[in-house]
């Protein structure tokens, strides 16, 4: 069950965006909300910083008890955390020690060579968070209403390896929180591969119909590139949420979010909700109809 919503802030009005959509997800699942702040504060050579850091931490609490009291006031439970050190490190702690089940946070995201995808806090939170991360990229509307409507969709793309399913589960679960349904995605670049796709999704939808029999599922085939076929299905099932897997190690991550993840964050128009596999899952191989697919595309070309 979603008991605990984690949201980063820090006094910007880009981090408060968070706040739409970690409220709706409250109000519709009655879970907590746990508003953290870290702080940091610089003092010259040879001067006792403490000072500083008491000053730094008595504005922060001041801060989130302010927001919290705004959040209370509309019916909804609500504590807040201030941590000293550096934020991403923060917030994964504060995640793992007050038992969240969901980081939901806003970030810059930005383009290009060079650039961090989500921003260098988000990513490093997905990269050590042991929970699912909600990302919404500054520029995204904001629509919590979808969240809050009859049967919201959850859009899952795999690829027929067990890392993307890992994400099968957590998507599962959120969508009975919010009454959903759920659309498991695959988008192939290669005609050859659609009849192994067509095979394979069936089997997966069966494996989590087995453990959540009331949740509505229906699959989605696409030919094309992945990030836009993505796009495209939710476009046409006008979802609420993609929920997909990422690696999520360290350095390695601006590279993966730079791939389908990435591109598709900077594509899309709604938030996307990255979770990290355990290390197995990461490294298992996909399937042996998708591993057939693709020596018949191989050979093809």
């Amino acid at each position: 069950m979603l008991n605990k919503i984690l949201v980063p802030l820090d006094g910007s009005e880009l981090a408060e965006r968070a706040l739409t959509y970690a409220t709706a997800l409250a109000v519709r699942t009655e879970a907590q909300l746990l508003l953290v702040r870290a702080v940091t504060s610089h003092t010259l050579a040879g001067v006792d910083p403490r000072e500083r850091q008491l000053g730094a931490i008595h504005a922060a609490e001041s801060y989130l008890e302010q927001v919290a009291r705004k959040l209370r006031e509309r019916g909804l439970a609500c504590e807040t955390v201030v941590r000293y050190g550096h934020a991403a490190e923060c917030v994964a702690e504060s995640a793992r020690t007050r038992q969240a089940d969901l980081i939901v946070m806003a970030t810059h995201g930005r383009t290009g060579p060079g650039r961090w995808v989500l921003g260098s806090v988000a990513e490093t939170v997905v990269a050590s968070s042991s929970v699912p991360v909600l990302v919404q990229r500054a520029g995204q509307p904001l629509l919590d209403d979808p969240l809050l409507e009859n049967q919201p969709k959850l859009i899952v793309p795999l690829d027929g390896s067990a890392f993307a399913e890992s994400a099968l589960e957590p998507a599962a679960r959120l969508a009975e929180e919010l009454g959903g349904r759920l659309i498991l995605v695959r988008v192939e670049d290669h005609p050859t591969a659609i009849h192994a796709m067509l095979e394979y999704l069936p089997r997966a939808l069966d494996r989590v119909a087995e453990h959540h029999p009331d949740l509505p599922i229906k699959t989605d085939v696409r030919l094309g590139e992945a990030a836009y076929g993505i796009e495209e299905a939710v476009a046409k099932y006008d979802a609420t949420l993609v929920v997909m897997a990422t690696h999520g190690r360290g350095g390695v991550m601006r590279a993966l979010l730079g791939s389908v993840a990435g591109k598709f964050m900077q594509l899309g128009d709604v938030p996307v909700v990255l979770i990290r596999p355990a290390p197995k899952a990461a490294d298992q191989a996909p399937t042996p109809e998708v591993s057939a697919s693709r020596s018949r595309r191989s050979s093809v070309a």
